[in-house]
């Protein structure tokens, strides 16, 4: 019996895939179990739904307890790290007492039971692989994007912890409303862009600029000013004293 309101697992990559929905499918099975429970998936970084946006989430609805469950079934320290800071993160933010119960639940990392799921998968014997699937290169994608600009989006786990999904989203939603396509600025999504205490953070090519702190709200500001007049926003720069 699962004693939680809600239970949250993290995709088990560190870019939030869950290759032909696995994950997805457990979990609405396990939602079948337990009626009681809800089942969510994250990602600590990635364009889905991210672990503090989850508990958001999970808050609002009301939950008393929450469990959450890292999704590596291969022992990652660094990744079993980075989802408990995220987490502690969230609890340093919420207003006191408007927290569920939060636990950490435990590993799926057991040694005994991956070499059973190796055992059962190669002797299942699996499909034949083919050479006839898509080509890695297509005329299609020959061409060099004739863009303007290249904005940068963090959406590693300490930006997308501190508001990166939101700036994403934002920015998107500015473009669209201005018409200004991929051939104007192009949006992509990256990693860790590595100045994390300034998150979010988000790069501009070829202006070489750096914003430090892009919330949702700078968004607006940015995109006009600078994405459509051609004047960054010094003020917002990112501080790269430490680097010089």
């Amino acid at each position: 019996m699962i004693d939680a309101d809600w239970v949250i697992v993290t995709a088990p990559t560190d870019r939030g895939a869950d290759v032909h929905g696995e994950l997805a499918r457990a979990l609405g099975e396990l939602a079948e179990r337990h009626p009681g429970t809800v089942f969510r998936s994250a990602v600590l970084g990635g364009e889905s739904d991210t672990v503090t946006e989850v508990l958001d989430e999970a808050a609002r609805e009301g939950a008393d307890s929450v469990v959450v469950l890292s999704g590596q079934t291969l022992a990652d320290r660094k990744m079993d790290a980075w989802f408990r800071r995220v987490i502690g993160h969230w609890l340093r933010n919420r207003p006191a007492g408007s927290a569920p119960d939060i636990r950490i639940g435990g590993s799926l990392c057991q040694t005994t039971d991956y070499a059973n799921l190796i055992e059962r998968a190669a002797a299942d014997g699996g499909a034949p692989a083919r050479d006839t699937t898509a080509p890695l290169a297509t005329k299609a994608w020959d061409a060099v994007p004739g863009f303007a600009r290249h904005v940068l989006v963090c959406r590693g786990p300490r930006c997308s912890a501190r508001g990166g999904a939101e700036t994403q989203s934002e920015l998107s939603a500015e473009l669209d409303a201005r018409r200004l396509g991929d051939d104007d600025v192009l949006i992509t999504l990256t990693g860790c862009l590595f100045p994390c205490s300034q998150a979010p953070v988000v790069a501009v090519y070829p202006d070489d600029v750096w914003y430090a702190g892009l919330t949702a709200a700078r968004v607006a500001d940015v995109v006009e000013r600078h994405l459509v007049g051609g004047e960054p926003i010094r003020e917002w720069f990112g501080d790269r004293s430490a680097s010089r």
